[in-house]
């Protein structure tokens, strides 16, 4: 795997993954386009840094972001599945 790959997966993570900063959409969109659109270990590399993000513990606070900006629905998808782990997982201990 390229050390580019890497890094840039390194900071993507580390910026989507940062609750003290406004979530870039643009930085996610792109992500999971890599997901769906992606081959080999640029595939393999959104897969885990979106993994990360939806079983962070303050993921489901992001959903509402990420239903109303986004304009991929693969993304609004996404942001989907981090509310519905977190229904599944996590429901009765919310705050």
């Amino acid at each position: 795997m390229p050390a580019i790959m890497t890094m840039l997966a390194d900071h993507a993570a580390r910026q989507l993954l940062d609750f003290s900063q406004k979530l870039d959409i643009n930085l996610l969109d792109n992500v999971v386009n890599c997901l769906y659109h992606g081959e080999g270990a640029q595939q393999r590399m959104a897969q885990e840094v979106l993994t990360h993000l939806k079983e962070h513990p303050d993921a489901w606070t992001r959903v509402d972001t990420i239903l109303e900006f986004s304009q991929n629905m693969n993304t609004k998808y996404y942001g989907l599945q981090i509310l519905e782990n977190v229904i599944k997982t996590r429901w009765k201990i919310l705050p």
